[in-house]
């Protein structure tokens, strides 16, 4: 028994050095240097959201491109990078050795004017200062947070005011949506700030947040009812009914 334990000990230890070669020889260095990628990066003349991308390196290799908000495998693209700011362009290309890449930096001016061309995203965030949110308690009904039927765009049937935020600790919850180098929103619950990003589709004139939420939120996508410098109300849509939330610019009174 004693020399079978041993027999089987060696057998497993020449079986893996076996592969522990295989897999050495196997791994090589990768077949182009760094210095042998050749790429460029350039921006549309007056227009520097608008990015071109050229795969310029011969043997056939499939690039990998990387930047801010996504990622490319084609050798000639062109991205959009609706925000000012620096960013990094990376540019990998896979050999059988693995991969090798180099990256460049690039400089956009300002927000990109046609992304953000709907005024919906100005009366919203207020461009890169944005704007904060709270609860609009002082609005003529006193109601601003509730339910209602399907088309209702103030509280009619749960109807919610001060007395209500108070009981559940939300009367002074403050939401700021900003666009300073992404969408941002910002939630604060009694000192607590949470950061997300949201989507704000100008279209179908609804908002989504990721990473958090509005002021007793249900986590939906958002309808924008009401919009304009100093008032915002959404709703989550249901059948035949709607939940309902209004909200005023900090610092506005009614």
């Amino acid at each position: 028994m004693k020399n079978y334990i041993i027999l089987s000990l060696l057998v497993l230890a020449c079986a893996f050095t076996a592969c522990t070669k295989e897999d050495s020889e196997s791994m090589g260095s990768p077949t182009i240097a760094q210095s042998s990628l050749k790429f460029s990066v350039t921006q549309k003349d007056g227009y520097d959201n608008i990015v071109y991308l050229n795969s310029q390196t011969s043997g056939g290799y499939i690039p990998f491109w990387q930047y801010t908000g996504g990622f490319s495998k084609k050798m000639l693209d062109t991205i959009n990078l609706p925000f000012a700011g620096n960013y990094w362009i990376k540019y990998t290309v896979y050999t059988p050795g693995g991969p090798v890449g180099d990256s460049t930096q690039i400089t956009v001016s300002e927000n990109d004017p046609e992304y953000f061309s709907s005024a919906t995203w100005n009366l919203l965030a207020n461009g890169a200062e944005g704007r904060t949110w709270v609860w609009a308690v002082d609005v003529p009904t006193l109601y601003c947070y509730g339910n209602g039927p399907g088309d209702a765009t103030t509280p009619a049937w749960w109807t919610n005011g001060l007395s209500y935020l108070q009981s559940v600790g939300v009367q002074n919850d403050e939401m700021t949506f900003d666009l300073k180098g992404a969408k941002n929103f910002t939630f604060n619950h009694n000192g607590t700030i949470t950061k997300a990003i949201f989507d704000l589709d100008t279209t179908a004139q609804t908002v989504k947040i990721t990473g958090s939420d509005i002021s007793l939120g249900t986590k939906a996508t958002y309808k924008i009812v009401k919009l304009n410098d100093n008032e915002l109300t959404l709703v989550e849509q249901g059948d035949g009914w709607r939940n309902i939330w209004l909200f005023k610019r900090k610092g506005y009174s009614y």
